[in-house]
């Protein structure tokens, strides 16, 4: 297939509209650029050539699988077709952005001799400047992307000359007065902080309460909606003036036409959508809902569910989408905040699943007050927070969002068994899991108790997912140093602190300073068994089960009375317990070891424990 002749330049100027033709070009050269950032994603450069002149471009990580891996489908000289892409402005220079592609073939050698398009257009610029013509429109900052591929509309020649009258209007530099629908719009996965016209179509998916600030540098309020479209998710905030004025405006499963915004760098702790830019609402941010004809055109929330039996394979406090049967929907109570003393609302729900299980699910504030009881209704939950309380559970905050009766296939089939056989079904509860965290000694099965050099043997955590083992092991060493870290008083939150006075302590998540911290544990320490011996680590309620006392206990010890501290230490060395761990790969550089994190502790109850082996030895 012959390249698009001309694309290159058309593309970076759209003299032509290059949103009506699909360019066909040579990949030159696939670089990797390593992510900065231990969640972030790695990105890949192409150069990307018509065979008259080259230009640089970046993949979106959705198609990294296209260059990555033993065998990518795209390498160097390979023939592509751009059916989706755009041109952003990155430190003055052009990029394009390619949004989806489709390989044709490979080619054995680089077609003609291209020369660089910036190159090009620099030497053409003094005859420009010189020239006596009429001046020509400015070229576009960032040339618009096309329309998602797939829509015969978008392909009609009046589709095109409205594309190219649109494009033409945003590269003239369009001085507003005009409705956000006659805008070209952009995909979600393209926005970066280095464009500044833009607009996205997006359906808000969920909505956050306003929260209100207080600390040194003053006050304030703001508030956050997840938006999504066909190429993604970002994270939009409001804050003081644009949130008085976006939050009435902006409703939960509704589409809006959205710019005049900024995009800045995401910050992570406070979202959990894979993105790795947020949006931040401005005084003169427009938004525009969308007619209803339109709202079909852009998806619904998307989910990507775990059964409740699988909670134990989910680290605590991270997030999961999760969809059961309401069995309970509980009764609203009150419970008061450690750090600010004040009476929250809170909800538990009951839900069960295909897998037998059943989990509690706590709903908070107002979602607690308004919640509507459906008895046996669906329920659908995305990024619900995962809790190791009593067992897994799961918490509904902010950055969640929660459907009733969705209209999705997983509902129609968890309808469907519930209504044949499940009602009729009993269902487990973490609380009597294996890898629950809380419970009494009988949570732990002696008949599945591993021998420490087993799970080393069996390379337990070296998989994809975390492997969940319980052991009987002794006490031989525990780490004084840093047992123990400052850490936010607010409930759930448990960020460490930072000291900036003699009695002022700052969170950064919560924008809050407190006169003292509330300590917790993070215990390291060595256990050893008859076979072998391993390293494990443990949080707060292992130290305190492990030491008989809570963190801020042994702080002021470790403050005031050090030989009682170093004693308290002591009295834990030496003795058995049963033990339920996870055992997870952690890569560090170019090496690659198992951490083994403690779940649940408890001292060996020996008599039950004489109980158990005989009753062992007997079937033996």
């Amino acid at each position: 297939m012959a390249l698009t002749h001309n694309a290159i330049h058309a593309m970076y100027e759209s003299l032509d509209d290059p949103a009506s033709v699909e360019p066909v070009l040579q990949v030159l050269s696939v670089k990797k650029v390593n992510a900065s950032g231990a969640a972030a994603t790695d990105r890949y450069r192409l150069i990307l050539s018509d065979g008259e002149h080259f230009a640089q471009a970046m993949l979106t990580t959705t198609l990294n699988h296209y260059v990555s891996g033993d065998s990518p489908d795209i390498v160097k000289n390979t023939i592509v077709k751009l059916p989706t892409y755009a041109v952003n402005v990155v430190q003055n220079r052009r990029i394009v952005i390619i949004l989806s592609v489709e390989p044709v073939s490979h080619h054995p050698e680089k077609i003609g001799q291209p020369t660089s398009i910036e190159t090009a257009l620099q030497a053409q610029q003094p005859q420009a400047d010189t020239s006596m013509a009429e001046p020509a429109p400015a070229p576009a900052a960032a040339a618009p992307a096309r329309p998602m591929a797939g829509s015969n509309a978008s392909k009609t020649p009046a589709a095109a000359a409205r594309r190219g009258a649109a494009q033409r209007t945003a590269a003239g530099g369009a001085r507003g007065g005009g409705s956000l629908s006659d805008a070209p719009i952009y995909p979600i996965e393209s926005l970066s902080p280095y464009q500044n016209k833009w607009t996205i179509k997006a359906r808000v998916t969920s909505k956050s309460d306003i929260r209100h600030w207080t600390n040194q540098r003053g006050e304030g309020k703001l508030f956050s909606v997840n938006l999504l479209d066909e190429s993604g998710e970002i994270r939009a905030t409001g804050f003081n003036e644009a949130c008085d004025r976006l939050y009435p405006i902006l409703e939960e499963h509704k589409v809006y036409r959205i710019s005049r915004a900024r995009v800045n760098i995401a910050k992570k702790q406070f979202s959990n959508l894979n993105n790795e830019y947020e949006i931040t609402f401005e005084n003169n941010s427009e938004v525009e809902a969308v007619d209803e004809s339109e709202d079909s055109s852009v998806p619904k929330v998307q989910f990507n569910f775990v059964q409740l039996a699988d909670l134990t394979s989910v680290d605590k406090d991270a997030t999961c989408d999760v969809i059961g049967i309401v069995q309970d929907n509980g009764a609203v109570s009150e419970i008061t905040a450690k750090a600010t003393q004040k009476q929250i609302k809170k909800r538990e729900l009951t839900l069960v699943d295909r897998s037998q299980y059943a989990c509690r699910v706590t709903l908070w504030g107002k979602q607690a007050e308004s919640w509507n009881e459906v008895e046996n209704g669906i329920v659908a939950i995305k990024a619900a927070k995962v809790g190791d309380f009593g067992g897994r559970s799961l918490s509904v905050s902010g950055q969640s969002t929660v459907v009733v009766d969705p209209d999705i296939e997983e509902a129609h089939a968890l309808r469907g068994w519930y209504d044949t056989q499940g009602q009729n079904q009993s269902f487990h509860s973490h609380s009597n899991a294996m890898g629950a965290g809380a419970g009494s000694a009988n949570a732990f099965k002696p008949d599945a108790f591993k021998p420490l050099k087993d799970v080393v043997d069996e390379n337990l955590g070296m998989g994809e997912k975390p492997d969940y083992f319980a052991t009987r092991a002794t006490v031989t060493y525990v780490k004084g140093d840093n047992l123990s870290y400052p850490a936010c008083p607010t409930d759930r939150c448990n960020k460490k602190m930072a000291q900036e006075g003699e009695r002022q302590w700052r969170c950064d998540k919560c924008e809050m300073t407190y006169e003292q911290p509330q300590y917790r544990y993070i215990i390291s320490m060595c256990v050893n068994d008859y076979t072998s011996q391993i390293w494990v680590s443990g949080f707060n309620e292992v130290g305190q089960d492990l030491f008989g006392k809570t963190a801020d206990e042994m702080q002021a010890l470790k403050e005031d009375d050090d030989p009682a501290f170093q004693s308290t230490i002591a009295n834990a060395i030496g003795k058995c317990y049963n033990l339920n761990i996870k055992a997870k790969a952690d890569s560090f550089g170019d090496q690659t070891r198992v951490r083994y994190q403690i779940q649940k502790i408890a001292r060996v109850d020996w008599a039950q424990a004489a109980k158990t082996l005989a009753e062992q030895i007997e079937k033996w």
